[in-house]
């Protein structure tokens, strides 16, 4: 496998331009004969970077989970007992600055069902962004290139040179927290390796707590990057593989010259705006919900509203493990299709479990909210009894919610 994937071809000279955040958002400004479809990465990459959450049902702009999750993997691969929060907070900063490469990863995806397989091509220009093209080996999956910049993220399909361009997000708390959490929740063991020929360290990150995934990392030691990674779910039934094929250390700026495709026809999606509580009171008539996440995990993003859903949605983190809470007005459930029905104490609690993610969802105070997280069924099924489930909707309460629903009243802050 050389340098060169299917889905990373270069396109002929006349048909090209810079990789420009500018003009990517000048051409997903007026869309032509977008493709319709699920927002997210091509199937079969579910547990790797800004697509380690994606729930079954509603998938509209899941892109709020990017960033962050992008930050915590580099943490997660530099976090070492020996080194201090301050120390280590100055090595990822340096190594973020001036680290730029190329190589070819395969990203195995195990589950009871079967294994997906896809190839990935990544550039890495810390001063221009990241492309990574994909290309199906096994299992579900399409081709598909996504390209981000500090202030958003273009993915396409290389053949149709149809896609979406949106936003992307940045952390809301300093990194050196997400550090303290690590060792907070995970015992974390290292050793030397070697990795492609290249001086490495395995870590090995064990939950403290039950119900929640460990990690097997092996980290460049001159780069900081992550040459392959191993998660496997609680109960062990579900695996996540990435190792790069071939790895390239590059001099920064390199990208500057990279080429993308100039008749890209781009779907600009809905700007997601950051809330407060008291916004979200005023705009659907009722406070949030109290939510009350597994001890250890944090807040790593605002609220963030989606008026197109309309949906409320909030990132959290323990350090390695990710949760995705999502609030929409209402008091008639809408579980995806595949749930199992729980009876629990409040009410009813609906469950999916996905693989290395599970899903639950229930509705609380004119709310129904669904979790996503790569932690087992029995802690979301605490949550959600934590949080509080209430009682089935009456007949008006539903007709209500379907008429507000269908004449989409949201209103303004």
């Amino acid at each position: 496998m050389g340098g060169r994937s299917g889905g990373a071809a270069r396109q002929p000279a006349a048909r090209e331009a810079p990789l420009d955040p500018r003009a990517l958002r000048r051409r997903g400004a007026r869309p032509q004969g977008a493709r319709q479809g699920v927002h997210g990465p091509p199937h079969g990459r579910r547990g790797v970077g800004i697509f380690a959450l994606r729930p079954a049902g509603r998938a509209r702009n899941r892109r709020a989970v990017s960033r962050p999750v992008l930050s915590l993997l580099l943490l997660v691969a530099l976090a070492t007992p020996s080194e201090a929060a301050s120390d280590l907070l100055v090595r990822i900063t340096s190594s973020r600055q001036r680290v730029a490469y190329s190589g070819e990863q395969v990203v195995a995806t195990a589950v009871e069902g079967g294994t997906r397989l896809v190839l990935a091509r990544v550039d890495h220009d810390p001063t221009v962004g990241t492309r990574v093209a994909y290309r199906p080996l096994a299992g579900r999956g399409e081709r598909r290139v996504v390209v981000h910049t500090p202030t958003q993220t273009v993915e396409y399909e290389p053949h149709t040179r149809r896609g979406r361009v949106y936003r992307s997000y940045d952390l809301d708390v300093p990194l050196t927290e997400h550090v303290d959490w690590l060792v907070r929740n995970y015992s974390v063991s290292s050793r030397p390796t070697r990795v492609l020929g290249r001086p490495a360290v395995r870590l090995r990150l064990l939950p403290k707590q039950a119900g929640r995934p460990r990690a097997d990392l092996r980290v460049d030691e001159q780069t900081g990057v992550i040459l392959r990674s191993e998660r496997v779910s609680a109960d062990g039934r579900a695996r996540e593989f990435t190792t790069f094929l071939s790895f390239s250390p590059r001099p920064t700026g390199w990208m500057r010259s990279l080429l993308v495709p100039a008749d890209l026809q781009l779907r600009q999606e809905p700007t997601v705006e950051v809330a407060s509580p008291e916004q979200v009171r005023r705009l659907f008539g009722h406070p949030l919900p109290e939510f009350h996440p597994p001890a250890g995990f944090q807040p790593v993003t605002a609220y963030l509203l989606d008026r197109a859903g309309p949906a409320v949605r909030r990132v959290y983190s323990d350090g390695l493990a990710t949760l995705l809470l999502s609030l929409r007005p209402g008091r008639t459930p809408e579980p995806p299709v595949g749930s199992t029905v729980v009876r629990r104490p409040g009410g009813l609690v609906w469950l999916l479990p996905a693989g290395m993610r599970s899903l639950v969802h229930w509705t609380r105070e004119g709310w129904s909210l669904t979790v996503v997280a790569d932690l087992s069924p029995e802690v979301l099924l605490e949550i959600a009894d934590r949080t509080g489930v209430g009682p089935p909707p009456t007949v008006l309460e539903g007709l209500a919610d379907w008429f507000r629903s269908a004449l989409g009243i949201l209103g303004e802050f």
